[in-house]
């Protein structure tokens, strides 16, 4: 195993150059080989995974790419079985790598020794192990993030027990959001609440993200009308907030029941109806039972 799974470094406008560790454990019986490499990587959207861009010709990597500037300190190591190896990695301030967020990944990939059948048999189970490097270098443009789309599974029967916020990021370093979601009544009275990203997922630079919000209830809400989701959420520890707001309509536990009362009575009315309808044309008259039913009365 590898760790951590991903750290975050700063390189300051002063610093020569940047220099972090990463362990890598051999939890094996036997000794390992792995061969060690960098690559660039951006972010899957909504879904908040990692997508390696290999060569980095993408726009993403040519932006926002680690890759480049990384300096391992070897190319392979050997582990001992049960021991682990801290791994240096070295980021050089050079001038071609601009403000702003940068995001590279070491991976550790396990090699076979000629003959060695125990190796090639963990090969397999290994894979390539990676731990991801998020570098911001000074001076850079100060974060952005905006909720673009705010959806909810209530209706005008119910009320929500999620809300789905999509979040893009409008700056050029990862960001995290954090807040509150809340539902409110009419008047303005808080009904329902809800931790913003208790997960606390990154978005990279130019990606947007989903995160649902579930709701615990903090009062009834008998009163019908429009009713109020408010998002207020930060950057990470920022105290700076920021508001979204949608709005939909609910009926209310009292407009339920009236509803409910309503309905009720529509039927009995029809009901009322129909079996006069019936007394007046005759059709109880007319209606001729089975006979076996007229031999049972007999």
């Amino acid at each position: 195993m590898i760790s951590p799974i991903y750290q975050n470094v700063t390189l300051k406008a002063d610093q020569d150059q940047a220099h972090y560790f990463v362990n890598l454990q051999n939890t094996t019986p036997s000794d390992q080989v792995f061969k060690l490499s960098t690559l660039d990587f951006g972010s899957l959207n909504d879904s908040g995974g990692v997508a390696f861009l290999g060569s980095s010709t993408s726009d993403f990597a040519k932006k926002y790419g680690l890759a480049k500037w990384m300096k391992l300190e070897e190319d392979t190591v050997t582990v001992p079985a049960g021991e682990s190896v801290k791994l240096g990695v070295t980021v050089d301030n050079s001038p071609s790598l601009i403000g702003g967020g940068h995001y590279g990944a070491i991976l550790a990939t396990a090699q076979t020794a000629p003959g060695d059948k125990a190796a090639q048999a963990r090969v397999g189970v290994f894979a390539v192990l990676s731990s991801l490097i998020l570098l911001v270098k000074e001076p850079s443009e100060a974060p952005g993030m905006e909720v673009v789309l705010q959806a909810h599974d209530g209706s005008w029967l119910a009320l929500p027990i999620t809300i789905t916020d999509r979040f893009k990021n409008t700056g050029t370093v990862h960001v995290i959001p954090r807040g509150l979601v809340e539902v409110k009544d009419p008047a303005g009275k808080g009904v329902e609440r809800g931790s913003l990203t208790v997960d606390s997922g990154i978005i990279l630079p130019e990606a947007a993200r989903s995160y649902q919000t579930q709701l615990m209830k903090l009062r009834e809400s008998p009163m019908p009308g429009r009713y109020t989701v408010i998002a207020t959420y930060r950057i990470g520890n920022d105290t700076k907030t920021k508001t979204y707001v949608t709005t939909f309509l609910y009926l209310g536990t009292a407009g339920l029941m009236v509803g409910s009362g309503l309905v009720l009575l529509a039927i009995l009315i029809v009901l009322e109806w129909r079996f006069k309808l019936v007394r007046k044309t005759g059709l109880l008259r007319k209606f001729k039972p089975w006979p076996g039913l007229r031999r049972r009365r007999a």
